[in-house]
């Protein structure tokens, strides 16, 4: 696989690990929202931050698409988590628009890691 490749795998594997610690907790639905944190929430932005950095830097091409991919591993991971908890109970996740906008808002910092890196990238050519 090429270097792009391994990136979107590596942003499809954040998004999922997002999913997990952030909202499902690794607990039962009834528990979720009063059991401990594993992370409190203001770690999200500063770990996808951190994520669309690392995941993009010396990348070529089109760098966004690698946040996209994470956006969008994390979105797909919470619908499976939605799907699952209101098999249980279809009164649950009675608000979930609201948990794919929170989910859109905490990653966004991703973009600007992105474009960090592209601002490094292009920093680091040599200059003729």
């Amino acid at each position: 696989m090429s270097k792009r490749e391994w990136r979107y795998v590596g942003a499809i594997v954040m998004g999922a690990i997002f999913d997990a610690v952030f909202f499902w907790k690794f607990q039962p639905y009834p528990t979720r929202e009063h059991g401990p944190d594993l992370l409190p929430w203001y770690f999200l932005p500063i770990l996808a931050f951190a994520a669309g950095l690392v995941l993009t830097i010396t990348v070529d091409g089109k760098k966004r698409w690698i946040p996209v991919v994470m956006l969008g591993a994390f979105c797909a991971a919470n619908a499976c988590l939605i799907a699952a908890d209101c098999k249980a109970d279809p009164t649950n996740h009675n608000l979930w628009p609201f948990e794919f906008v929170m989910i859109a808002l905490g990653t966004a910092p991703a973009f600007l890691g992105a474009g960090i890196s592209a601002v490094i990238d292009r920093a680091r050519e040599p200059r003729n």
